[in-house]
């Protein structure tokens, strides 16, 4: 049954009561005007002008709404505590009997899940813009863009929605809503903006060969971290959820080199000429910059029950270790302190961690059957990563962890070979 907060009473209670049905769950949309226009300019024979604008809608996370069922009575959750006092007084649950009586609270306090208090549910809108200028140098093209988005209405789910602010003292008498433990409330008024300048360059150098080049400088940022089933709101003040701040996909840098070239023919004779005539090496280098990384803080110091808090900045101190590596570390321990009973100073995503710098090569043929013009045989060797490079994950970033700064895994796979054949008709 699907049941969420009635803030209109004080303090909240769960609605509707067991056994009834919810309606009206969230007030529909029904104005979403979406236009479009789009334009393209000969302006000379060898320079074309292009660009357009748009609003879409989209109707976000529906499967969020199934959380709703996570609440009491037909479901419901606790946080509770094995106290262990030492060997006199053993923990309360054991492996023999995990979940004992004696550990459940007389008064519990559950953990629910919330529509916005006014029940409003708008659709996503994401509007778009873009122009482009085409301008083609004899046997090369190349198109320079600006690209522009600007995301409103986003959902995403406040998970903390009752931690009290900093301080010290119990934390649950000192939340906004006692009679509650953890709130997880949605919200659906997330924002994001996203500008780009996009260079592609086309090269065909003759007829055996192709280079293509693809450059994107960009920055996107939004203010709620991530989507309601992607994690969240990454927000360390609940009450004041929406901080404008570097987005999760931020990427400042990517750059992507392609090319084809037909190789020679290296025999005469027409038997050798089947094994080794008509091959082609094709290749894709790609080098980007790192991603954004949030910096936490590993305890409760500011006693609020919200591992999204954030520690403070160390005036002065460089965040990032100056002989970085995968061995050394990433990041500057002594540039972040505890917060303590207040809010950190660090910005949500401060940090950023390693790029991407790939190299993949690979060589083809395409044999023609005898029996059919139209029927060939493609042979593919293939190497992903071909030269081997660990491309690394984000550094731990949990101050206070033993990990923090520290890179333990990689994100792409090292050098994959692959041979492929594929019979086309």
């Amino acid at each position: 049954m699907s049941r969420t907060l009635d803030f209109s009473q004080t303090p909240p209670v769960l609605t509707p009561a067991p056994g009834q049905r919810l309606n009206d769950i969230w007030s529909i949309t029904y104005k979403d005007l979406a236009p479009r226009l789009g334009f393209a300019w000969s302006w000379t024979p060898t320079t074309i002008i292009r660009g357009g604008y748009g609003i879409t809608y989209y109707g976000g996370q529906f499967d969020n709404i199934n959380i709703l069922q996570l609440n009491p009575p037909t479901a419901g959750s606790l946080t509770i505590t094995n106290p262990n006092s030492g060997p006199t007084a053993p923990p309360v649950a054991s492996i023999q009997t995990p979940v004992p009586a004696a550990l459940y609270p007389a008064n519990p306090f559950f953990n629910v899940v919330t529509m916005p208090a006014d029940r409003h549910r708008p659709d996503a809108m994401v509007q778009t813009w873009n122009a482009t200028i085409e301008q083609q140098f004899g046997k090369l093209v190349l198109d320079t863009s600006y690209v522009g988005t600007h995301g409103s209405d986003l959902d995403t789910s406040i998970q903390y929605y009752n931690s009290p602010q900093p301080g010290p003292g119990t934390i649950q008498t000192r939340r906004p809503y006692p009679t509650f433990a953890r709130i997880r409330a949605l919200d659906f008024t997330g924002a994001s903006n996203y500008n780009a300048l996009q260079e592609h360059l086309e090269w065909r150098v003759n007829p055996r060969s192709n280079i293509t080049a693809s450059y994107v400088w960009s920055h996107m940022f939004d203010n709620q971290g991530n989507s309601t089933n992607t994690g969240g709101c990454t927000c360390q003040d609940v009450r004041h959820p929406h901080e404008w701040a570097n987005g999760t996909n931020d990427q400042r840098h990517n750059l992507v080199v392609a090319y084809v070239y037909r190789l020679p023919d290296f025999a005469q004779s027409k038997m050798a000429g089947l094994a080794a005539n008509g091959w082609t090496l094709n290749g894709l280098i790609a080098l980007a910059s790192g991603n954004p990384v949030n910096v936490t803080q590993s305890t409760d110091s500011q006693n609020n029950d919200n591992p999204w808090q954030r520690p403070s900045l160390v005036p002065g101190a460089n965040p990032y270790l100056s002989n970085k590596s995968a061995i050394n570390g990433w990041y500057n321990s002594n540039a972040f302190a505890l917060s303590g009973y207040a809010f950190g100073t660090t910005p949500r995503n401060y940090l950023i961690g390693p790029g991407v710098k790939t190299v993949n090569v690979s060589v083809m043929k395409n044999f023609a059957m005898p029996y059919a013009e139209s029927h060939n045989l493609q042979v593919r060797f293939e190497a992903f990563n071909a030269l081997n490079t660990p491309q690394f994950s984000n550094p731990g970033a949990s101050l206070g962890a033993s990990a923090f700064g520290q890179i333990s895994s990689t994100k792409i796979n090292n050098r994959e070979l692959q041979l492929a054949v594929k019979y086309l008709f």
